[in-house]
């Protein structure tokens, strides 16, 4: 496995356009890149917090997905012990962080650490990505989008994107179940917009990689064997509803022509 050292690390998250106080929604493939040198595979989320933290400081809010999809197969949902579902160990060490706070929403939920932690998680929504939501602060703060050994393509962003459009390959799910919140247990409802038949449909957002390209709107960063890519959320959004508006169709993996697919887990 290659590996880069802490000072690779940090040139590469300057290098991305990160400033003092700023919001960070990252998404991470932790080990694409590589290993730290003289750092334990275990403590690589520490390292790259760490890392973070001297980017944007303490008054710095860094914000990751934790999604459950379970929860829409019929599993509890417990706010503060429910695992992240593949969103990675890095999220999973943030939304273990005493000082972090976890969204309310089972099945799109974000954790956040940093002062608008509780601003950003204590919006309360049906659909996670929709007006009021938590992801709604993200663009109202100004967010960057951060991705960490993947592409900006990786951001659950799009989601939001597609609500607002309304795609023709998704279709409003309404999902009950049991939901824990501090030891206590009720029934509750949330909104999930779903791929037609029930699954996550493969969709390639190279397009809105190029618009962002295009536009000077993305800071690219190598780093071990792998890329750190970022942007503004409201740039991302923007983009993405530009071309959506154009051809609801056009992010599904099989519509654009020519050129490498990929499907995405979101």
């Amino acid at each position: 496995m290659q590996s880069y050292s802490r000072k690779a690390l940090r040139c590469a998250l300057a290098s991305t356009g990160l400033d003092d106080g700023a919001v960070v929604l990252i998404h991470t493939a932790l080990y694409a890149p590589g290993r730290i040198k003289d750092t334990p595979l275990v403590e690589i989320s520490s390292r790259l917090y760490a890392a973070l933290r001297r980017i944007i400081g303490p008054r710095g809010t860094i914000v990751v997905p934790t999604f459950h999809a379970a929860f829409r197969r019929g599993e509890p949902f417990d706010r503060q012990f429910t695992p992240a579902t593949g969103m990675g160990s890095f999220a999973e060490y943030i939304r273990l962080l005493p000082s972090s706070r976890r969204s309310q929403h089972a099945i799109h939920s974000v954790a956040a650490d940093g002062p608008l932690s509780e601003a950003i998680t204590s919006r309360d929504t049906p659909s996670a990505f929709g007006k009021g939501s938590c992801f709604d602060a993200l663009i109202d703060y100004d967010a960057y989008v951060l991705t960490f050994g993947c592409t900006i393509e990786s951001t659950c962003l799009i989601r939001w994107a597609e609500e607002r459009i309304g795609v023709p390959y998704r279709r409003w799910m309404i999902c009950r179940g049991e939901y824990v919140d501090r030891g206590a247990r009720r029934m509750r409802s949330f909104h999930t917009y779903a791929g037609d038949d029930g699954r996550e449909p493969s969709l390639s957002l190279s397009p809105v990689h190029q618009a962002l390209e295009d536009a000077g709107e993305l800071r690219r960063a190598e780093l071990g064997n792998s890329v750190l890519e970022a942007c503004k959320a409201r740039d991302f959004v923007t983009s993405a509803c530009s071309i959506l508006r154009r051809d609801p169709a056009a992010l599904l993996g099989h519509h654009s022509a020519g050129g490498e697919h990929r499907s995405q887990s979101r």
